[in-house]
């Protein structure tokens, strides 16, 4: 159970809690890399990355690898949702606010996500 929980559910927690992290620093200590890219890219990647290990925490116990269209909506709601709670977050942080451009980029990066999920997924149907 503990061995589950460490290699499914454990990336996908810690990539939030990651997430959270860097939500809540002020604006002047954001790192400055960040200015060369587009902050919509930025938050489209890093969804992007929620919603494969969200997809990835939700694996079955008894049917490992196994493609399905619930789970996939599910990871998806979940990053959209974690999304705008993050822009909620930030609305308490010196220098941040509520921006619906990012919470659109994350919830971007989320379907993204779920695209590339379900391409694997019929390209590995189709190979076996």
């Amino acid at each position: 159970m503990i061995k589950h929980f460490v290699r499914y559910q454990s990336p996908a927690l810690i990539w939030a809690a990651i997430i959270f992290y860097v939500s809540s620093l002020p604006a002047h200590k954001l790192p400055k890399f960040a200015l060369l890219i587009s902050d919509k890219v930025i938050h489209a990647a890093i969804f992007l990355v929620l919603g494969l290990l969200v997809y990835h925490a939700l694996e079955p116990r008894v049917k490992v690898n196994i493609f399905g269209w619930r789970r996939l909506l599910f990871a998806m709601v979940v990053v959209v949702v974690y999304g705008f709670i993050d822009e909620f977050h930030q609305s308490f942080v010196p220098g941040r606010k509520i921006d619906i451009m990012d919470a659109t980029a994350d919830a971007i990066g989320g379907v993204i996500a779920g695209a590339i999920i379900y391409i694997f997924a019929s390209w590995k149907r189709k190979s076996v």
